[in-house]
């Protein structure tokens, strides 16, 4: 159980870097309805979780076993590696192009959303296209899956990356929830702080997550 944890944890929190989920939950619980458009952006992010634990599990139960399935695994791993490098590259050749502006992560203004389901596509929207999150996690139940751990020892692993990973939303909705007041200055400033150093951070996780599922490979 250790050994396994001890491999999908670090995968875990490198998918839990999502600055621009983070931008968007911050800004929809500095709204109107702020509780009730919260539970509806973390229910859309939620549901893109569930499917990739579903995807990620039941793909890699079905791989075939022994010599062949350790080679696609680690093939698999550094393709992965491969491409969240390439994003790196990508993010690098941007930031040259395009200089920051400093201004907010806008993703949509929570004082004119039309309703709930419009909150809940756009967590939906923001997570299915978190490429960075969808390369870390699916490898995450990919070891859960091949591991020869028990299947409460597998069950427990699968909850404790789902917390890790959905931690950009449920800590701001948590937040929210015991601090309603106080919680509005402590958004504003990570609103900042995200926007001031959103693809700083994300080439950082795209470098050493693509290195880290290399060596993997290797």
């Amino acid at each position: 159980m250790s050994e396994l944890l001890s491999r999908i944890i670090p995968l875990s929190l490198g998918a839990a870097v999502s600055p621009t989920v983070l931008a968007a939950i911050v800004l929809v619980l500095g709204g109107r309805r702020s509780l009730a458009r919260g539970f509806a952006f973390t229910a859309g992010v939620f549901t893109v979780l569930a499917g990739l634990t579903v995807s990620g599990l039941v793909i890699s139960h079905q791989s075939q076993p022994s010599a062949t399935r350790v080679q696609v695994t680690h093939d698999v791993y550094g393709l992965l590696g491969v491409v969240l490098l390439s994003l790196a590259v990508i993010s690098l050749l941007r930031a040259r192009t395009h200089s920051d502006t400093g201004t907010p992560v806008h993703t949509s203004d929570p004082r004119t959303d039309a309703g709930l389901l419009a909150v809940f596509a756009l967590g939906f929207g923001l997570m299915i296209s978190n490429l960075s999150t969808i390369l870390l996690y699916l490898p995450a139940m990919h070891m859960v899956s091949s591991s020869e751990a028990s299947t409460s020892a597998k069950t427990l692993a699968v909850v404790i990356a789902l917390a890790i990973t959905s931690i950009p939303v449920t800590v701001p909705m948590l937040l929210r929830i015991a601090l309603p007041r106080r919680s509005i200055p402590i958004f504003s400033a990570i609103n900042r702080f995200v926007t001031d150093h959103q693809r700083a951070i994300t080439i950082t996780v795209e470098v050493g997550f693509g290195i880290y599922l290399i060596w993997r490979a290797l």
